[in-house]
C-alpha cells in the first residue's frame, strides 16, 4: 500500500505541476514509482529500460519548456482529472479483481503480493492519463496524460506471461516516441503562442 500511495502522490505532483520543467521531473519520478512497483516481478535489466525510457521522456520535455516559465495551468482540470482517475481505478480493480486469485488483496508493505499491487498502480497510471487528456486544455497536459498512460502499460506488462524483453523495449521506446512527439506539439504551441 505505501508503494500505491507513493505513485499516486507522483501522479498528482505531476499532474497539477504548472511548469512544463517541474511537470518533467514529477514524471520521471511516477517513472521510478512504477519501476519500484514492478520490481519484485521483473530482471534488474528490464527496471534498467524502464529506467532509461522514463529519464529520456522527462528529459525530453524538460528541454521543450526551454525555461523555468512555460507550462500550463491546470487549474478545475486538475480536480476533475483526480476525481475521474480515482472513480476509474476503483472500479476497474472492483472488476477484474475476480480474476485474481482469493485473497490477492494488496499489503501494507507488499509482501506476498500476486500482482494486486501492479494491477492497481496499472489502472491508476492508465485511468489518470486517460482523464488527464480528456481535460487537457495544450499540448502539455495533452502529453503528460499520454506518458502516464505509456507508464501504466509498462507496468501491465509485468504481469504478461513469456518473455518480456521484446514488449519492453518496444513500451520503453514508445513512451520516448510520445515524448517527442509531445515536445514537438510543445514546441509548436509555444511558437504560435509567441508570435
Amino acid at each position: 500500500m505505501l508503494e500505491l500511495g507513493f505513485i499516486a502522490v507522483t501522479v498528482l505532483a505531476a499532474n497539477s505541476a504548472a511548469r512544463l520543467r517541474r511537470m518533467a521531473g514529477s514524471f520521471f519520478l511516477v517513472a521510478l514509482a512504477a519501476d519500484l512497483i514492478g520490481s519484485r516481478d521483473t530482471s534488474p535489466a528490464l527496471i534498467a529500460v524502464a529506467a532509461c525510457a522514463g529519464l529520456a521522456a522527462a528529459a525530453i520535455l524538460y528541454i521543450a519548456a526551454r525555461d523555468d516559465e512555460y507550462g500550463e495551468d491546470p487549474g478545475w482540470r486538475l480536480w476533475v482529472a483526480t476525481i475521474v482517475a480515482a472513480a476509474a481505478t476503483s472500479a476497474a480493480y472492483a472488476a477484474f479483481r475476480t480474476t485474481a486469485p482469493t485473497g490477492a488483496a494488496p499489503t501494507l508493505f507488499g509482501e506476498g503480493q500476486t500482482g494486486a499491487v501492479i494491477e492497481v498502480a496499472s489502472f491508476w497510471l492508465l485511468s489518470s492519463g486517460v482523464a488527464i487528456m480528456l481535460t487537457a486544455q495544450g499540448a502539455v497536459r495533452g502529453t503528460l496524460g499520454a506518458l502516464l498512460m505509456t507508464t501504466g502499460v509498462q507496468l501491465l506488462l509485468r504481469l504478461s506471461e513469456g518473455p518480456h524483453l521484446s514488449l519492453s523495449l518496444f513500451a520503453a521506446w514508445l513512451q520516448v516516441i510520445v515524448a517527442l512527439a509531445g515536445a514537438f506539439l510543445i514546441v509548436n504551441e509555444r511558437a504560435v503562442r509567441d508570435r
